[in-house]
């Protein structure tokens, strides 16, 4: 039977001062952080799918150390096949990879656990620093603080999805063994658990499985929303079986036609945009046509015919920069080489490979431009990369 622990794989780190080696800032920092954590942090409300959310955002040096802790701690944990939210792997997964675990499912439930982020405490993360990852008592405290805000796990924290994996590790190992057991598969992306069977799965064991997982989530004071509760039957043409926004009732995932239909009026819409004089130059159509793009490449992953017509479409309508704008990047470029090879730190790999972005950019424009301007970057390249400075 596959194992489903989860597991640490690096030797835990035995002191503060040690961990501040690790991730590269002073011990006073840390604990400044660690005492005064709210002065990091931007609060604000956004509506998602037509509610109102508090995210909260860390300012810039607590986004960078939280960061650090993912590429630098969270990094060596070896999480199990049911887990796919914010897991970034050489194979990242995702909502699409949940959905692809319960292709030809006969039955499958969904669930969700109700205000999961705001339900996961200091104490239940400090466990996981503590017991999970061995770490000692004084680092397991002050990696804690340093992630939660008001003794609660935010929302909009670079760490917050790596832990929200990672919560419930003494217990969900042991439910999905149980399932596995039963023949059932088992995932989870964040708080959307979904269990399907090949088989159909009998009235009173789906009440069972749903039992088993409330009792779970009882455990660690965590509740499933009571209206998120889902039943599909592939037998069910009028109900599609719907699993994190993806449905699979032809065997693999694929978006609702909705949202097809919305992706192709959002590269119609770019077209028009891209007609009227001069708009291929502006910032604006510029993050427009970025948007439809990652859209129709979603639709290319999935295997929907439309989205070769999609990519030709946004191929022919490429943004550009207008020759003034080239003329600057030039200018800014030469100024930028000048001053010889780039640090081997995030704020100037950031310059470098922004400015790299729009050499390519460049090229649609004055591809002889691009070419001399590609030398200059070549010449001056860091010799370290963004992972290796995060990680």
């Amino acid at each position: 039977m596959t194992t489903h622990k989860i597991f640490y794989s690096a030797k835990p780190i035995g002191s503060i001062a040690k961990l501040a080696t690790a991730l590269g800032f002073t011990e006073s920092f840390l604990r400044s952080v660690s005492n005064r954590t709210t002065d990091y942090y931007t609060e604000f409300v956004k509506s998602v799918k037509g509610k109102d959310r508090e995210l909260s955002e860390p300012k810039p040096h607590l986004k960078t150390l939280q960061k650090r802790i993912n590429t630098r701690i969270f990094s060596h944990v070896k999480f199990p096949s049911y887990l796919h939210g914010g897991i970034k792997t050489i194979d990242p997964r995702d909502f699409v990879t949940n959905a692809s675990q319960h292709c030809k499912s006969e039955t499958a439930i969904t669930l969700d656990i109700k205000g999961f982020f705001p339900s996961i405490t200091t104490a239940q993360v400090e466990n996981i620093f503590r017991n999970l990852l061995n770490f000692p008592n004084e680092v397991s405290a002050l990696l804690a603080s340093i992630v939660t805000l008001n003794g609660l796990l935010p929302q909009g924290a670079p760490t917050s999805s790596y832990i929200s994996n990672l919560v419930m590790w003494e217990k969900e190992c042991r439910l999905v063994s149980r399932f596995e057991g039963r023949g059932l598969i088992y995932t989870r992306l964040i708080d959307d658990m979904t269990i399907s069977s090949k088989t159909r799965i009998p009235e009173k064991l789906v009440t069972k499985i749903i039992e088993d997982v409330a009792g779970m989530l009882q455990h660690y004071n965590y509740t499933l929303h009571p209206k998120k509760k889902n039943i599909f039957s592939k037998r069910d043409p009028e109900h599609l079986m719907l699993i994190t926004g993806l449905w699979l009732n032809r065997g693999a995932p694929k978006l609702l036609k909705e949202k097809r239909a919305e992706i192709s009026h959002g590269v119609i819409a770019a077209t028009h945009m891209a007609s009227e004089p001069d708009m291929i130059f502006n910032p604006k159509y510029h993050a427009i046509h970025a948007t439809c793009s990652g859209k129709v490449a979603l639709l290319q992953r999935l295997g929907h015919t439309r989205a070769i017509r999609l990519r030709n479409i946004l191929n022919s309508i490429e943004p550009q920069f207008s020759p003034q704008y080239c003329h600057r990047i030039s200018v800014v470029v030469r100024k930028f080489y000048a001053k010889g090879r780039v640090k081997n730190d995030l704020g100037s790999l950031k310059i470098f490979y922004e400015f790299q972005h729009k050499v390519s950019i460049v090229k649609r424009t004055d591809p002889i431009l691009a070419k001399k301007l590609q030398i200059y970057l070549n010449a001056i390249r860091p010799q370290a990369t963004m992972r290796e400075l995060n990680g």
